[in-house]
């Protein structure tokens, strides 16, 4: 979430409360990128973001680099899971 991905420290943001929500948000962008790259590998479309004879990127990667694939083809993006919030705030 450092460097290589999200580059955090960029932010600058001051207030723990701020910085919060961003680490929030951050983290379950990573969850659906980690999701969309295990998607990628089942379905056999790594070739288009990775090496065709072995894998180089994590799964992380792959999600994130398919996923700028897919916003420069101006291709659909799939949805591959909604959270349930009413679990969180008991609807």
């Amino acid at each position: 979430m450092k460097g290589h991905g999200f580059d955090l420290e960029m932010s600058r943001l001051r207030t723990s409360e701020r910085l919060s929500r961003l680490t929030l948000a951050v983290c379950i962008l990573y969850v659906w990128l980690v999701t969309l790259g295990e998607h990628v590998l089942t379905m056999g479309f790594n070739t288009q973001v990775d090496r065709a004879d072995r894998r180089d990127l994590s799964i992380f990667r792959l999600g994130w680099d398919w996923l700028e694939r897919r916003f420069a083809l101006r291709d659909p993006i799939p949805i591959l899971f909604k959270p349930n919030f009413s679990l969180v705030y008991g609807r």
